[in-house]
Formats: structure tokens, C-alpha cells, sequence
């Protein structure tokens, strides 16, 4: 059973403040804070078997996920919760906005999307290949499954929105805890709330009928299964530079 998570729990209040820090400091384990690089690093592996003929389409709807919970459509697991996430980047100094979410109008309307706001932050895989390590765009690791088109020609962007608290039989939960929806791809909030620690536009729906495209794994692009690999998220102090969407229809750099 998942326990409840109180919202007033330490690691979800604002840190003091103090002077500017440096360095790398490790408040969780296996998440690394780096003041100098304004990133949060997370340690992680491929949840997903991408390479087995029997099965080669694997569905994706998470960029990232913790807590198993949605292990099997998610192109990292982390080994951390979500929560100390949202806490890490606390300690950057950001301010979490608020999480996208989907809300059903009516029978013959469109959906309603609201998006995520909040630190706009660029995401980002790093993991040992070839006997280098290198670092990927994993908006490139996804494609339209009718087009082909991958999903970083999208143009996606990824907010600290923070994911949303509700109550259940009167304790108050981290839905990104409950959900394991720490960095999205689709949305899975509605007008309860939002999911997403690290939300994403355009803001997508999970469920087929609703008529947003259907999400892929790039198999030739996804290293085996259980790989070790770090999630990447660093502050971006202004919209994504022409450079960012350079790397990103590249999809990897060499370190």
C-alpha cells in the first residue's frame, strides 16, 4: 500500500535563505544537486525492454517515472521518489507553478488543456555508450506511431509545476507519488489537479480515443534494458536557444 504523504512534510518547505552555494552536494540518495551547473541529477535505469521481436512496440507516455508504478511506459525509472525530486529542485531555489491538466468538457467539445507553469528546465538522459558517456534528448527516443514523426518535433518544453496534493479519506497525498509521474510526456492531471513534478507542452492525452497521437519507443535508440542511466534537469534562464534545438534533433552529445 502507498502511504500518505503529509503536505506540509519537511522536504516540501522552501529552504532558508542563504548565501550563494557552489559545488555538488548529494541531499538524497542517488540525487545530486549542482549549484554551479543549476541541475538536479538523478540516478536511474531503462525500465523497458525495447529490443525483444516479440514484442517491439512498447508504448510510451512518461519521460520519466519513480515508485514503479508506471515502469512499463516510461523511458527511465528513477531510484529516488518523486517528492525528493520536487525538494531538489527546491534547493536550486526555484519556485514550483502549478501542473498541467486535462478536464473532458463535454460529449462534442474538445478537450480542455491547461498547461504546466512554473522554472522552465531542460531534460535530459546521460549514460555510458560505446565506452562513452554521452547525453540524449529523449523527446528523440519517442515517435508518432502512425507518422513516424518524433516527438521532439514537437518542439517540447518541461515546467517545474510542482505536481498537485489531494486528500483521501482525510490524508493528504503527492500525486506524482501515487501516479510515479514525475516527468511527463503525456498529462495525466485533470481538473482535480495535475500529476507531473516536471510537467510538458504541448499538453497531451494518455487515453487513445481522446484523439492525441499514440507514443512509441524508438527501439534503435534505447539502450537494453536496465542500463544505468542519470535524468538530467537544468534550469533554463530563458527560452530554449537555438543551440538546445540544434542538440535536440541531433539527440546526443558526446562528453
Amino acid at each position: 500500500m502507498i502511504p500518505a504523504i503529509a503536505a506540509a512534510a519537511l522536504i516540501f518547505i522552501q529552504p532558508e535563505p542563504e548565501a550563494e552555494r557552489t559545488g555538488r552536494i548529494e541531499p538524497f540518495a542517488g540525487i545530486v544537486v549542482d549549484y554551479d551547473a543549476r541541475a538536479v541529477e538523478v540516478s536511474g535505469f531503462v525500465p523497458i525492454d525495447a529490443h525483444q521481436k516479440s514484442t517491439p512496440d512498447v508504448m510510451i507516455e512518461l519521460i520519466a517515472e519513480a515508485h514503479g508504478v508506471r515502469d512499463f511506459e516510461a523511458l527511465i525509472g528513477l531510484n529516488a521518489e518523486a517528492r525528493q525530486v520536487h525538494a531538489a529542485l527546491l534547493l536550486l531555489g526555484l519556485e514550483p507553478g502549478s501542473p498541467g491538466f486535462l478536464e473532458a468538457v463535454g460529449p462534442d467539445e474538445p478537450l480542455k488543456r491547461v498547461d504546466p507553469t512554473g522554472p522552465e528546465l531542460l531534460v535530459r538522459f546521460r549514460y555510458e555508450k560505446d565506452g562513452k558517456t554521452v547525453t540524449e534528448d529523449p523527446a528523440t527516443w519517442v515517435k508518432n506511431s502512425e507518422t513516424g514523426e518524433l516527438f521532439s518535433a514537437l518542439k517540447p518544453r518541461f515546467y517545474f509545476g510542482g505536481s498537485s496534493i489531494r486528500e483521501f479519506a482525510g490524508e493528504e497525498w503527492y500525486m506524482a507519488r501515487a501516479e510515479g509521474t514525475v516527468v511527463g510526456l503525456c498529462t495525466f492531471g485533470t481538473e482535480r489537479g495535475g500529476t507531473e513534478t516536471v510537467g510538458c507542452t504541448p499538453v497531451l492525452s494518455p487515453h487513445a480515443d481522446m484523439g492525441d497521437p499514440i507514443w512509441f519507443a524508438v527501439n534503435d535508440r534505447i539502450p537494453p534494458y536496465n542500463t544505468e542511466m542519470t535524468l538530467v534537469l537544468s534550469v533554463l534562464e530563458r527560452p530554449a536557444t537555438q543551440e538546445v534545438e540544434d542538440e535536440a534533433v541531433s539527440g546526443s552529445t558526446e562528453e
